[in-house]
């Protein structure tokens, strides 16, 4: 569930009296009209009835009684040693929490947050910001372990100057909670101010969140007879497909055809239910990706098979599922008004998959109770925020083999806690012996296979994304992570997919050209600037953003001026965050803006001290123009807020290097490399410094171990050739180099050093 905040509901009176003035002011005015839900109701009193009491109509409401749940009388509640204390006074709810310096401070409760399974509450601050506290109210009943106030990080002490304190920017309302709690929401941010003017609609989750204004609708059901293009909304929410299960089938087919598209209701719905980026307004009708990125299926985000592991919003899941892949949409299963399930149990999937095959023993193997849900096994829940389960909408067989090879979790194990991956894979092979079925869920295997780096990871990677019949999110993941298999095979199978029909499957395929020099990205690119979804162009534009003008001929830079036009609007869009500036300061540093690059990163600081690689790049681009004296104290302060981070003291070493200060760099670039040994460029910068200083013994050491887990990384073994051959160490020195041989089997160079050490040998 999301943090919120919320806007005042317009009365039934005004919001009549606006359609009327609208009707009299125009078309234009009439199609951008908001009317609201009481209007709506008017006509459609059956779904009002189910929305109200729903979480959609509870996303966000004013702090009154009627939405309160929380105990305000004056209860006491301590974190990590910090007090808070809940109470109301004349009609009002109040918090006394610690604020922004540590001091502790009253404030208003202005809004309500949710409701189920727990409500959260919104506060104002400055600059027009409505800020979510972290403690939280448990509303489950207590025989749950609910009423009572908890810490959304309740193993952590949080203090004041963190990042994650309530104050910070991470629960700041506007930009990350309110376009998906509110109807019809402007953020409304200036810039030079850094104030909001967030305005909406209706202060939830109405009618018109999901329908679109309402105005032109309203004047269709006056006016009889009318014409109308879906009844005068702008977007069509229905469900596309038809399934009927014949006699003797035990699941329903299709018998109208509904091929996935990321449109009409997947599109509206998956805007709020998805782990994405905003590219557009997400009240727009039309495609998905025109409106949103979303993410693909990597670690942290989902386990290594593309099981849902962070908090990702149910459609990133979903997408992978085979559902999805036959044509199936939200409100197959759910009530769209409502929310609630269409059915009680298993009796929701019997709608396709007959009771009498599936709900039965004989198939989930387990008696009455728990085990025998569906859901339990094909849709394992995971719990966000201490207390609200999720459930996983991938809908994938569980695969106790895959947990045992590659760590990822299963059903089985959920459920019977004392027992082991390889009791459950055995359990599972002795079901499937009795039947004579296999599993199926191959392009999980495959997936975990290339994201973990096994043995023949950009083969399995390269299969995946060739593979049509895979879910397009799959092969877009595939793709996009050939960009660390930089192989001829892998770009071949990024430059074909580059024309795929499913745009995600292009957008995985662009990224997957980020492995090669962006002047060598631009003849395959190009046309991709001009593809018909939003989300495909700007992928395309982020990746040639660096090439510089001069060395394109004038159709190019037309149409890339173009592009980075409508990338530098995108990216405005993200104005108010540290994140959204700090990309900012990138793409001006690409385009050799150096001014605008430092005023962009200057206020991703501002916005949130913590962002390390704001820090980075800032000091990077004093590098670039020559004032390292600038971007030292600033490495400094990162290393001082941020000690157990990596990159801010190789970054340190590497400046010091720079002012040929070598004892301390030394020490910085030794640091770096202890506190992140995964990262095989800080060992490698090390043990150069090493060899560099007379520390020859240690540094070819440490170049060993780096080769060890990288045996192929050529950068590694020219250093080993090189080192070797001027410590004297000839027969190593040969050694490196013939393994360098094996991978550049054209290199004139080896040979003549390989014929060299032979000789001398």
């Amino acid at each position: 569930m999301k943090k919120i905040a919320v806007f005042l509901i317009f009365a039934a009176v005004m919001l009549q009296m606006a359609v009327v003035q609208a009707q009299d002011s125009g078309g234009l005015a009439i199609a951008q009209g908001y009317v609201g839900a009481e209007v709506c109701a008017n006509c459609h009193e059956e779904e009002h009835q189910r929305w109200q009491g729903s979480h959609h109509d509870w996303a966000m409401q004013p702090a009154t009684p009627e939405f309160v749940l929380g105990n305000f009388d004056d209860v006491d509640f301590e974190h990590y040693g910090d007090q808070s204390r809940f109470f109301h006074q004349d009609g009002k709810y109040f918090v006394e929490t610690a604020d922004a310096a540590g001091e502790s401070t009253i404030f208003e409760i202005l809004y309500t947050f949710g409701f189920y399974p727990l409500q959260q509450y919104l506060v104002a601050l400055s600059g027009g910001r409505l800020q979510a506290l972290s403690i939280a109210w448990d509303s489950r009943p207590e025989t749950d372990g609910g009423q009572r106030w908890f810490h959304l990080y309740p193993d952590e002490q949080i203090p004041h100057d963190d990042v994650l304190h309530w104050t910070g920017p991470y629960f700041t309302w506007n930009n990350r909670c309110a376009s998906c709690h509110s109807t019809n929401l402007e953020k409304n941010y200036d810039t030079e101010t850094q104030r909001y003017n967030t305005t909406w609609s209706e202060i939830n989750v109405a009618c018109e969140a999901c329908h679109g204004p309402g105005s032109v609708h309203v004047q269709w059901a006056n006016a009889p007879g009318s014409s109308g293009d879906n009844f005068g909304l702008d977007r069509s929410l229905g469900v596309v497909g038809r399934w009927q299960r014949q006699q003797g089938e035990s699941t329903a087919q299709l018998t109208q055809s509904a091929a996935p598209e990321l449109n009409g209701q997947l599109a509206t719905c998956g805007s709020c239910h998805s782990r994405r980026q905003l590219i557009g307004d997400p009240d727009d009708p039309g495609h998905f990706l025109d409106k949103h990125q979303i993410d693909l299926l990597n670690p942290p985000l989902y386990h290594a098979d593309g099981q849902i592991l962070d908090e990702v919003y149910v459609m990133g899941s979903f997408l992978q599922s085979k559902m999805y892949q036959q044509g199936v949409v939200c409100s197959n299963c759910h009530e769209p008004h409502s929310l609630e399930l269409r059915a009680e149990g298993n009796a929701v999937c019997a709608q396709c998959h007959s009771p009498a095959v599936f709900d039965d023993a004989k198939h989930h193997h387990h008696p009455e109770g728990p085990g025998s849900q569906c859901v339990e096994c094909h849709m394992p829940e995971q719990t966000y925020m201490v207390v609200d389960p999720r459930r996983d909408h991938s809908l994938r067989i569980p695969r106790p083999d895959l947990s045992i090879a590659y760590g990822a979790p299963n059903a089985c194990i959920q459920c019977h806690q004392d027992q082991s991956n390889l009791w459950a894979a055995e359990a599972m092979n002795d079901w499937l012996g009795q039947s004579g079925k296999i599993l199926p869920h191959s392009f999980g295997e495959d997936l975990a296979g290339g994201s973990l780096g096994s043995s023949d990871a950009a083969e399995q990677l390269e299969n995946l994304a060739r593979n049509e019949s895979a879910p397009g999110i799959v092969r877009a993941t595939a793709l996009a992570m050939l960009a660390e298999q930089p192989d001829p095979a892998a770009m071949q199978t990024a430059y074909l997919s580059l024309k795929a029909e499913d745009p995600l499957v292009r957008i995985g395929a662009l990224r997957a050209f980020a492995a090669l020099p962006p002047e060598e990205r631009i003849f395959e690119l190009l046309p991709l600037l001009e593809d018909p979804i939003k989300a495909v162009r700007l992928q395309a534009t982020s990746l040639l953003t660096p090439v510089p003008d001069r060395t394109l001929n004038e159709y190019q830079k037309n149409v890339l001026g173009a592009a980075l036009e409508e990338y530098l609007e995108m990216l405005d869009m993200h104005a108010d965050t540290s994140g959204g500036q700090f990309n900012l300061g990138s793409f001006y540093v690409d385009r050799g803006n150096y001014p605008e690059a430092e005023q962009a990163y200057i206020r991703a600081l501002a916005l949130n001290p913590h962002n390390l690689a704001a820090s980075m790049n800032l000091a990077d681009l004093y590098r670039l123009i020559d004032q390292d004296h600038k971007g030292e104290p600033i490495l400094r302060a990162a290393i001082e807020s941020a000690p157990q981070q990596a990159g801010p003291y190789h970054s340190l070493g590497l400046l010091l290097v720079r002012r040929q200060n070598y004892d301390a760099a030394e020490g910085y670039l030794a640091r770096a490399a202890e506190l992140a040994p995964e990262n095989i460029r800080y060992g490698y910068v090390y043990a150069v410094a090493l060899t560099s200083r007379g520390k020859v013994d240690l540094g070819l050491q440490l170049l060993s171990d780096l080769n060890d887990r990288q045996p192929e990384n050529s950068q590694i073994l020219y250093a080993l050739v090189d080192t070797n051959l001027g410590a004297g160490n000839l027969e190593q020195a040969l050694f490196y180099a013939e393994k360098l041989k094996a991978l550049q089997p054209q290199n004139p160079e080896l040979d003549q050093l390989i014929q060299f050490l032979r000789r001398e040998l």
